[in-house]
C-alpha cells in the first residue's frame, strides 16, 4: 500500500447536521472523561458523600459507550457514505445518532448517582439507570434500519461490508440487553448466564460494532488496501471468531473446559484476523499508525489469554483496566479523531498531535496500578500519577471543542 495523499481527506457532500452530532459527541467524550479523570481522583483523596467509586466508574463508561463512540461513528460512517453517493442522507438516520447521544446523557446522572441500584422518586423506587440506559436500543434500532435503506443497492466494497458486519454485531450485542430482564421474569438463577448475557453485550458491542466500525473507516481512506484480497480474509476470519468471543472476557473460573476451548477457538481466529489487517495497514497508515499501535497490542492480548493460566494471571494482575483503555481509548477514540482529521474538521487536526500524546501518557500511567509494576516501586504516587495524567486527554478535547465554537461564533 503506498502513502497517496489522493486517499484522504474525506470531506464530499456531507451534511453539517452530522458535523454537528459528531461535536455533540465529542462534547459527551468530555463529560465522560472528565468522570473518569474525577474517579481517579476520589480513589486517592475520597468522593463526596452519596457518591460511589462503583456508581462514578458506571457513569464514566456507559457515557463513553452510549453518548460518545457509537454516536461519533454512525456520524463518520454517515459522512463517508454521504460523501460517496448520490442518495440524500436519510433524516431519520440523523434522529437515530441524535437519539444516541441524547440517551446517552439521559443515563448519566441515575448511573453517577444510583448505579444500578433503585432510585427515590415519588415515594416508589424505579430503576432510573437501567430504564434509561435501556432507550440507548431505540437509536441502535433505528440507525440499523436507517442504514440497510440507505445504503442497499450499493456495490458492498471492503468498508461497506466491514459495516455492515459491525451493525449485525450491534444488533447482537442487544440479545444480552433483553436477555438479563427474561432470566428474572422466568426466575432463572444463574450465575454462568447472567455474567455470560452481561458480557455477550459488552464485549460483542465493543469488539464487534465499534471495533470494527472503526476498522472500516480506516479502510475508507485508504482504498489500496481495502481492494487487497488478503484484507477481506481477514475480515471473514473475525466474522467468525467474533460471535463466541466474549467467553474470553469472562471470570475463568465460571467456564467450563468446553466453553474455555470454544473461546480460545474464537480468540485464535479474531487475533489472526487482527494481525492479517495490521500486516496491510501499517505502512503508509500515517497518523492511523498511532491507534494501530493500540490495536496491535489487543491482538496480542487477544492472542495469549486463549490460554487459561495467562488468562488467571492477567485477572489477578489488574490487567481489565488497561486492556479496556487499550481498545477504547487508544484504539477507538483515537481513531475516531484521526478519521475526524480525514473528514476535514480542522479544529481536530490543530489539537491531535496533542491528544496522540495525551493518550501515550495515559496508557503508561496505568501501568503502575498493574500485576505488570514491581510492587516494590510502587505506593500513592502511583494513584495520584494516575489522577493527574487522566486530565490531559479532557483537556484537549475541551480544546477542540473551544476552537471550533470560537470560529462558529466569533
Amino acid at each position: 500500500m503506498t502513502n497517496d495523499k489522493r486517499e484522504a481527506p474525506i470531506v464530499g457532500r456531507s451534511s453539517i447536521v452530522v458535523r454537528r452530532l459528531w461535536w455533540a459527541s465529542l462534547a459527551m467524550f468530555v463529560v465522560a472523561a472528565a468522570t473518569g479523570a474525577w474517579l481517579r481522583y476520589g480513589t486517592v483523596y475520597g468522593f463526596p458523600d452519596g457518591l460511589q467509586f462503583v456508581n462514578v466508574r458506571h457513569a464514566h463508561s456507559h457515557l463513553m459507550y452510549f453518548g460518545w463512540v457509537t454516536p461519533a461513528l454512525m456520524s463518520s460512517m454517515a459522512v463517508y457514505i454521504g460523501a460517496r453517493t448520490e442518495r440524500p442522507l436519510p433524516r431519520l438516520l440523523l434522529v437515530a445518532i441524535g437519539l444516541s447521544i441524547l440517551f446517552g446523557l439521559l443515563a448519566y446522572l441515575p448511573f453517577l448517582l444510583y448505579g444500578y441500584r433503585p432510585a427515590p422518586l415519588g415515594g416508589r423506587t424505579l430503576p432510573l439507570s437501567v430504564m434509561a440506559s435501556a432507550l440507548n436500543v431505540i437509536g441502535w434500532y433505528l440507525f440499523a434500519w436507517q442504514y440497510w435503506r440507505w445504503t442497499r443497492g450499493l456495490p458492498r466494497f471492503l468498508p461497506l461490508h466491514i459495516w455492515d458486519t459491525a451493525v449485525l454485531f450491534m444488533l447482537l450485542a442487544t440479545l444480552g440487553v433483553w436477555g438479563l430482564p427474561l432470566l428474572t421474569a422466568f426466575q432463572v438463577d444463574s450465575i454462568l448466564l447472567s455474567i455470560g448475557l452481561t458480557y455477550l453485550f459488552l464485549e460483542t458491542f465493543g469488539n464487534g460494532w465499534l471495533l470494527l466500525g472503526v476498522l472500516g473507516l480506516l479502510y475508507a481512506v485508504h482504498p489500496t488496501a481495502a481492494q487487497d484480497p488478503r484484507a477481506a480474509r481477514s475480515h471473514d476470519f473475525m466474522i467468525w471468531g467474533l460471535p463466541m468471543l466474549f467467553l474470553l472476557g469472562m471470570p475463568t473460573h465460571l467456564l467450563t473446559w468446553p466453553l474455555q476451548l470454544l473461546g480460545g477457538l474464537s480468540g485464535l481466529l479474531v487475533a489472526w484476523g487482527l494481525w492479517g489487517h495490521l500486516r496491510l495497514l501499517w505502512s503508509g497508515a500515517g497518523l492511523w499508525r498511532w491507534p494501530l499501535v493500540f490495536l496491535a497490542l489487543k491482538a496480542v492480548t487477544v492472542a495469549v489469554v486463549i490460554i487459561p493460566p495467562v488468562a488467571r494471571w492477567a485477572e489477578i494482575s489488574g490487567l481489565r483496566v488497561p486492556y479496556l483503555h487499550w481498545l477504547l481509548l487508544g484504539w477507538i477514540s483515537l481513531g475516531l479523531l484521526v478519521a475526524a482529521r480525514d473528514m476535514g474538521l480542522t479544529a481536530v487536526s490543530r489539537w491531535l498531535g496533542w491528544f496522540i500524546g495525551a493518550v501515550f501518557v495515559l496508557q503508561l500511567s496505568l501501568l503502575p496500578l498493574t500485576g505488570l509494576w514491581p510492587s516494590a516501586w510502587s505506593g500513592r504516587w502511583a494513584l495520584q500519577l494516575a489522577a493527574g495524567v487522566a486530565w490531559l486527554p479532557v483537556i484537549v478535547a475541551g480544546l477542540m471543542l473551544a476552537t471550533v465554537l470560537v470560529r462558529r461564533f466569533a
